[in-house]
C-alpha cells in the first residue's frame, strides 16, 4: 500500500481528535471533524486575527432555537496539514461558533477540519498509530467490511445486524460517543455501560455483521431526529474508534475496519 499525504493527531480527554495546520507563519490547532460536511472551517476569532474577507453563503443552518442563519463563507489563499500546502482554500464559519465549542470540550482550537476534505480521497484512520494517511493503492488487509455512502456529504455506513436488519450510521469523528435513536431502530438491542469523563453512561450495545465477523457498538440511547435527512438511525463515535484501523475507498464506496 502506497502512502502520500500523513496527518497526524491527538485524542483529547474528550474523545476528539486534533491536529495542526499551518497558516502564514503561524501554527493553529485544527479539530478533525466528519460530521462536518466543509472541507474547512474557521473561527470567528481567527478571521478577525488574519483579516479574512467573508460573505454570506447559500448554507442555511438552524441554531438551539431554531432559527436559520446563513454561514459566512471565505477564501485562504494557502494552509498546510499534514506536509500538503492547499491553496485558495473556501472555507466556511459560524458566528462565535468554534470559539464556544472550544470551552465546552476543554481544548482551544481554531480550525475544523471536515469530511470535505476527505471525501474524495482513499485513506486510512489509524488509532493505533495516531494517523491519517492518504492512499494510492488498495493493500491486501481484509477484516469487517461494509459499504459506504458520501453522496450527502458526510461519510454513512451501511451495516446490518446479525438478525440481518439495515442499519445506517454517521461516522463521526467529531461525536465522542456513539449514539443511537431506538425510536428510529427496531432491532433488539442489549443494555451495556461506557466510560467517559470518569463516569459511566449506559448504553445500548449494537451487534452488527459482515464477512462473518461480528463488530460490537457500544451507543448512548438519545435522540438523533436531527440527523434525518442523512437517512441515519445512530453515529459511529470515537468511543468504538479507538484501538482500531478504518480504511476508507471512496473510489469505491467501501470501508474497512481492522481490529488492533
Amino acid at each position: 500500500m502506497t502512502k502520500t499525504q500523513n496527518i497526524k493527531f491527538e485524542i483529547s480527554d474528550y474523545n476528539l481528535l486534533f491536529t495542526e495546520v499551518e497558516i502564514g507563519d503561524k501554527v493553529y490547532t485544527a479539530l478533525i471533524d466528519f460530521g462536518d460536511f466543509a472541507e474547512f472551517q474557521i473561527s470567528t476569532k481567527l478571521i478577525a486575527e488574519l483579516g479574512l474577507r467573508t460573505k454570506e453563503s447559500d448554507i442555511l443552518m438552524s441554531d438551539i432555537n431554531g432559527e436559520q442563519y446563513a454561514l459566512e463563507k471565505g477564501i485562504i489563499k494557502k494552509l498546510k496539514i499534514g506536509g500538503k500546502i492547499e491553496e485558495d482554500v473556501t472555507f466556511y464559519s459560524a458566528n462565535n461558533e468554534i470559539d464556544a465549542v472550544s470551552q465546552e470540550v476543554g481544548t482551544n482550537f481554531q480550525v475544523v477540519v471536515g469530511f470535505g476534505y476527505f471525501k474524495s480521497k482513499d485513506f486510512k484512520l489509524n488509532f493505533v498509530t495516531k494517523n491519517i494517511d492518504f492512499l494510492n493503492s488498495r493493500g491486501s488487509e481484509t477484516n469487517f467490511t461494509f459499504p459506504i455512502n458520501t453522496n450527502l456529504d458526510h461519510l454513512i455506513g451501511k451495516f446490518s445486524t446479525i438478525t440481518n436488519e439495515s442499519v445506517d450510521l454517521l461516522f463521526d469523528t467529531g461525536t465522542p460517543i456513539s449514539r443511537i435513536d431506538t425510536n428510529l431502530l427496531s432491532a433488539t438491542l442489549r443494555d451495556s455501560t461506557v466510560e467517559f469523563l470518569n463516569s459511566s453512561f449506559p448504553t445500548k450495545t449494537l451487534y452488527l455483521e459482515s464477512s462473518n465477523e461480528t463488530l460490537i457498538l457500544n451507543m448512548e440511547n438519545s435522540d438523533v431526529s436531527e440527523l434525518e435527512p442523512l437517512g441515519v438511525v445512530g453515529i459511529y463515535g470515537v468511543n468504538d474508534m479507538i484501538g482500531k484501523v478504518f480504511v476508507v475507498q471512496s473510489s469505491d464506496n467501501t470501508m474497512q475496519i481492522i481490529r488492533s
